[in-house]
């Protein structure tokens, strides 16, 4: 390695975007384990930077960052300091992928990481690192993925270096016996999204699962991820995502995750939306080219067997909530987003970035609105009466 890739791996370049306050924020946070304490597999301690990005993207000056950061508890450990992790220097660019789920390997991904955003830049480098991991892309509750959107975002390539790692050390092939060529490249007769989803409900009684379900929706989605019949229900009658209509899959997907958001507001729900949102994202700034297009069409059916399950979890309901009226005097996003700056809660600060941004990147669908404003109405991420909205089939 020469000295100027090294200085660029190691040099923190802040975003013109956010301001001198939220750059060293982020710059200070990013020698903190993404794990809670770095001990347990709770990702608490990640959604710090989360929310102190997302804020910015809400338009918060520097007084309302700092007030949030002056609440938020300080459940983080630092990776080297307080927990002590080495760098081996036994992970390079050519074995990375045999160290996947190493916990331990912490440092040792950051660095192999940001040698190869340097070496190859950070669209090729990071497309082709979420084609190796992306059967591990639900775990965390796709945290790892959504704290890789805000890094990108911000631009800095340690930041998205340390976002791979996270992604790195929570690895686990949730779609083992899954064959991705029979959803994504196959040009088989169209029908929506919406439509499997009907089609599961009208015909649940035939489903069966190699598992009995016990524990919460978390653990439950990740052991439907892994059964066949649960990801021949999500890709059945010639359902596909491919290159050619990502672009609407996307926008068809996005509806149905806030759709069920609304039928059940929940911690699984409400990060099926800001999860689709970060990988819609991420698909737009580095999924336009044939090559890449193909990784992120991959990586949407998967996400697209994940949700699958989530509904199926949930009840396989045959309706779902949509917008009542058009025509009511809804708050502009400006005072929506003025209204969540000022509500402390990490999970209600995010999911309202993620349905402002869905609103103006991918439909300007009301029910993101709708979903941003019951959470204000009661200040609670997962309100518990959804107003302004009526059940339609599916």
């Amino acid at each position: 390695m020469n000295m100027l890739q090294l200085d660029k791996q190691e040099t923190f370049v802040p975003s013109a975007a956010v301001s001198p306050f939220v750059n060293d924020e982020m710059h200070h946070d990013s020698f903190f384990h993404p794990n809670l304490g770095g001990v347990t597999k709770s990702g608490m301690s990640n959604h710090y930077p989360m929310t102190i990005m997302s804020l910015a993207g809400l338009g918060a000056n520097d007084d309302e960052i700092k007030r949030f950061s002056q609440a938020w508890p300080r459940y983080r450990s630092h990776v080297e300091t307080e927990l002590g992790l080495i760098d081996k220097s036994e992970i390079t660019l050519d074995n990375w992928k045999d160290y996947l789920g190493q916990a331990s390997r912490l440092l040792e991904f950051r660095r192999v990481f940001s040698l190869g955003i340097v070496t190859f830049g950070a669209k090729e480098f990071v497309t082709e690192a979420l084609e190796q991991m992306k059967r591990g892309l639900p775990m965390g509750l796709f945290h790892p993925l959504i704290q890789l959107s805000f890094a990108v975002i911000h631009g800095d390539n340690k930041l998205i270096a340390n976002a791979l790692a996270y992604f790195a050390i929570r690895y686990h092939n949730l779609y083992p016996e899954l064959s991705l060529s029979d959803t994504a490249d196959l040009l088989l007769p169209d029908i929506s999204a919406s439509s499997t989803w009907a089609d599961i409900n009208l015909n649940i009684d035939k489903v069966t699962v190699g598992f009995q379900p016990r524990g919460g929706s978390l653990h439950i989605c990740e052991q439907l991820c892994g059964e066949s019949t649960i990801q021949q229900l999500a890709f059945s009658h010639g359902f596909v995502i491919n290159e050619q209509n990502l672009k609407n899959r996307i926008a068809e997907i996005s509806q149905l995750a806030i759709r069920l958001y609304l039928a059940e507001p929940a911690l699984t729900t409400l990060h099926a939306v800001t999860a689709c949102q970060a990988l819609a994202d991420l698909t737009l700034r580095f999924g336009s080219d044939k090559k890449s297009s193909k990784t992120y069409s991959k990586l949407w059916s998967l996400y697209w067997i994940w949700l699958t399950g989530l509904y199926l979890e949930k009840g396989f309901p045959a309706e779902l909530p949509s917008v009542k009226d058009n025509n009511i005097s809804f708050d502009s996003w400006e005072v929506i987003a003025e209204k969540a700056r000022n509500i402390p809660e990490v999970h209600l600060i995010k999911m309202v970035y993620s349905c402002k941004w869905l609103y103006e990147n991918i439909e300007d669908n009301e029910l993101y609105r709708v979903a941003a404003m019951n959470m204000l109405k009661e200040q609670n991420a997962h309100p518990t009466i959804i107003r302004w909205t009526r059940n339609e089939s599916i």
